[in-house]
């Protein structure tokens, strides 16, 4: 089932609604990886304006039908990357799942972190690596490929939580709030928890539990750089 299908059957994930939780109301937000547009139509509703960028012909076609403006190719093609800065600055950033996709995510994060104003925002969601899903698979001696989640097969680069705490960093941006989204524990299909138990696990051990990681970070003011 593509992505378009899942979101239109399920709505938007945790992840990328903490996304546009993070985004300030009235924000011009750049939205790498818009896919069919459905996080850009979220954050219209928060009076933002949007510039998507999306490298599927097919999925960037289901975004402009609805009403998204989008920069057609992918977001470490040089000539994107020069569309970009021409579109700029932006207030926010939202990189929902992509960075992972990417083969040189820090430097791609560090090239759009430059399009931000000073003080403006980037919200980035990334699968954690290390889950414990992760890890039994690994002790089993397997890596299952998928078409979703933390074993998407087309995934180019795996990170944990430290990593993704390190990619931001290495852009120049400040981490100001971390959230991690859940999935079930261990033996929890076979026994029934209580959901403060998830959450709980998730708060205590997020490199263990959590399934994504969505840090909030800012651009430094002018004045600080």
């Amino acid at each position: 089932m593509s992505y378009s299908a899942l979101v239109a059957r399920e709505g938007l994930s945790e992840s990328h609604r903490l996304l546009v939780d993070a985004v300030p109301p009235g924000s011009r937000t750049l939205d790498v990886g818009c896919a069919g547009g459905y996080v850009a139509v979220a954050l219209r509703e928060r009076r933002c304006s949007v510039l998507g960028v999306e490298a599927d012909p097919t999925a960037a076609r289901e975004a402009r039908m609805r009403g998204v403006e989008v920069v057609d190719g992918p977001v470490d093609d040089p000539k994107v990357q020069v569309a970009l800065r021409a579109a700029g600055p932006f207030d926010a950033l939202v990189c929902g799942d992509v960075l992972e996709h990417l083969v040189d995510p820090w430097r791609v994060l560090a090239v759009l972190a430059d399009l931000l104003r000073p003080a403006g925002t980037a919200a980035i969601s990334l699968p954690n690596a290390a889950h414990w899903t992760v890890r039994r698979a690994l002790v089993r001696g397997r890596f299952p490929r998928e078409d979703h989640g933390v074993f998407d097969r087309t995934h180019l680069r795996w990170l944990t939580l430290a990593d993704a705490r390190a990619l931001v960093a290495g852009a120049g941006l400040k981490t100001v709030r971390e959230s991690y989204t859940e999935a079930p524990l261990p033996l929890e299909a076979r026994i029934a928890l209580p959901s403060w138990v998830r959450s709980l696990a998730v708060r205590r051990l997020p490199t263990l539990f959590a399934l994504q990681v969505v840090l909030v970070a800012q651009r430094p003011p002018a004045d600080a750089r």
